[in-house]
């Protein structure tokens, strides 16, 4: 039982939570400051952001398991050696989304009506590379969206910071996952596969890169300004912006897959830490 659980848990890479958990905590905290959270509210976003990814994860593995085979970069994954069976994936792609679905009902009827908007769009994302190049930048839509949704369901509305914070989200995304996808370049011309290096190959993903990694902090900065946040905060930005500098160099050095990875897993958590010191030291100042 425990060994399937360390396989499920590879198979949907729970460590790539960095990616969308710092950035929705981020933004519940600082909607928290003229919002007060619950502890249940608290603990019902998290359930969210965590389900919506898992069963997204979850979907995208089964959805793209003859072609995982087919790729030598990825032909160890769980589903193609069979270590997880479709049927225990797709059991916790289903128990995730329902999660997720039910937690967000619980926040509010608002809340519950954008989860049902957005399970689709992060499940459809395993089926974008099919058809096109811009499946990057759904992928940063949807990742964009744990934010927008973690403010909403502390305030209840919508407001400028969860939209610019948004806004950053998808250009960091869009830039890395554009990068991550240098390592199959290859391997989806020959299978058909719709990328942005397959259709305009390295040179112009790489400048796209350096452009949307440099608008991201841009749009942090915006986000903080519009909400009036405090020092910290903006230091935050600064260390992003400093790991998505530093992203970009492990790229130019020919670095790819976890090596650019891991230099981008930094932003999130260098931001959400910040943002949430700055609400602490904001509140024990006032």
């Amino acid at each position: 039982m425990s060994a399937m659980v360390l396989e499920l848990g590879r198979l949907v890479r729970f460590s790539h939570t960095v990616f969308s958990v710092p950035f929705a905590v981020a933004a519940a905290a600082v909607a928290s400051v003229d919002h007060p959270i619950t502890l249940r509210v608290a603990l019902l976003v998290l359930i969210c952001v965590t389900g919506a990814r898992t069963a997204a994860m979850g979907y995208n593995r089964i959805a793209d398991r003859e072609i995982d085979a087919k790729n030598p970069r990825t032909a160890k994954r769980e589903l193609p050696k069979g270590a997880v069976s479709i049927r225990a994936a797709g059991l916790l792609t289903a128990v995730s989304g329902a999660a997720f679905l039910g937690a967000a009902f619980l926040i509010s009827p608002l809340t519950g009506v954008l989860a049902v908007v957005a399970l689709p769009l992060a499940l459809g994302y395993s089926l974008a590379k099919r058809f096109t190049w811009l499946c990057h930048f759904w992928l940063g839509v949807v990742l964009a969206l744990a934010p927008i949704g973690a403010w909403v369901a502390v305030a209840g509305r919508f407001d400028a910071f969860p939209i610019l914070l948004g806004a950053g989200v998808l250009c960091w995304i869009g830039g890395f996952d554009i990068v991550y996808a240098l390592a199959d370049m290859d391997f989806d011309r020959r299978e058909g596969l719709h990328s942005f290096p397959a259709r305009f190959g390295p040179r112009v993903t790489l400048a796209t890169s350096a452009v949307l990694h440099l608008f991201a902090p841009l749009f942090f900065v915006a986000a903080g300004v519009a909400s009036g946040r405090g020092p910290s905060y903006f230091a935050g930005v600064a260390c992003a912006a400093a790991a998505l500098l530093a992203g970009q160099i492990v790229t130019l050095r020919g670095g790819k897959g976890d090596a650019v990875f891991n230099a981008n897993g930094w932003v999130s958590l260098l931001f959400g830490a910040a943002a949430v010191v700055d609400v602490v030291l904001s509140g024990a100042v006032a």
